[in-house]
């Protein structure tokens, strides 16, 4: 366990008190971001840094684990892992950035309550980034359509669709959970003729690869290292999220379902029935 993260538990929840130890020789430029990611079966933390003097943003340290959605028996283990390799102190980071969604509305949870908690404790910023935002770092394009998707079970997935044009993104059709075939009768897909086929990452696109090549023959598809989320990749979002003038506010950072659990589908619908 962490000895930062024990520090800042009391009775079983997150206290807000500071933990700060002073490093000499830190510079006051650098900015260090520990970044997450639990919106799939994938738990995946990373720590990344920029200095002024580079627009390259290192990697420090990484992890990509697939743990059949068991967060929270992992996660702070992970972070502690990741914190030893980059021989870096939890209190000298400048800033925490975690996956909002949409994703598992188990995984979200843990991840925004654990990262808020941090942030609370270390009084640290932290910035919330849409998970498949972040998915686009993964695979960035010179040109074309990108589209992460992710499994929404119920037969549905989460999807957006990015158009990329000299290497600068725009989202052309915004985060949507929905039966894969009308994601692919959006009008994105509308006006393919003579450009490049859209490329498709993430579990989704593995798993109804087929129904997606049936409406779109030519569709390319990320291998499988490239279809995972990272944690790295929710960190470079965030670093452009804070150039953006993002105040890193905790209390505005706050999980994105798009719709509601399947429990509570179920819910109502017996409410329904009775």
């Amino acid at each position: 366990m962490l000895p930062r993260v024990n520090k800042m538990r009391e009775a079983g929840g997150w206290c807000r008190r500071q933990v700060r130890v002073d490093r000499p020789g830190k510079s006051e430029c650098m900015s260090t971001i520990l970044a997450v990611d639990t919106s799939t079966s994938v738990n995946t933390v990373a720590l990344c840094q920029r200095t002024p003097s580079s627009p390259d943003i290192a990697l420090l340290a990484e992890t990509v684990v697939e743990c059949r959605r068991l967060h929270s028996e992992r996660l702070l283990s992970t972070v502690e892992w990741v914190l030893q390799e980059a021989g870096v102190e939890l209190d000298s980071i400048d800033a925490l950035a975690v996956s909002i969604g949409p994703g598992s509305f188990t995984g979200l949870r843990i991840g925004v309550a654990t990262w808020k908690g941090l942030a609370y404790g270390l009084q640290k910023p932290l910035l919330g980034v849409p998970t498949l935002d972040a998915m686009t770092h993964v695979m960035p394009l010179e040109s074309g359509l990108l589209c992460p998707l992710l499994d929404a079970r119920m037969k549905e997935v989460f999807g957006a669709v990015y158009r990329f044009e000299a290497g600068h993104r725009e989202k052309v059709l915004p985060d949507c959970a929905c039966p894969i075939e009308t994601f692919l009768n959006t009008s994105p897909f509308s006006t393919l003729e003579g450009a490049s086929p859209p490329v498709f990452l993430g579990d989704g696109a593995r798993l109804y690869r087929e129904r997606i090549l049936a409406v779109l023959p030519a569709a390319r598809f990320a291998s499988g290292p490239l279809s995972l989320p990272r944690a790295s990749a929710v960190a470079l979002e965030a670093f452009a999220r804070m150039d953006a003038g993002d105040s890193g506010d905790p209390g505005m950072v706050a999980p994105v379902y798009l719709r509601k659990s399947q429990a509570e589908i179920l819910r109502d619908e017996k409410a329904g029935n009775s």
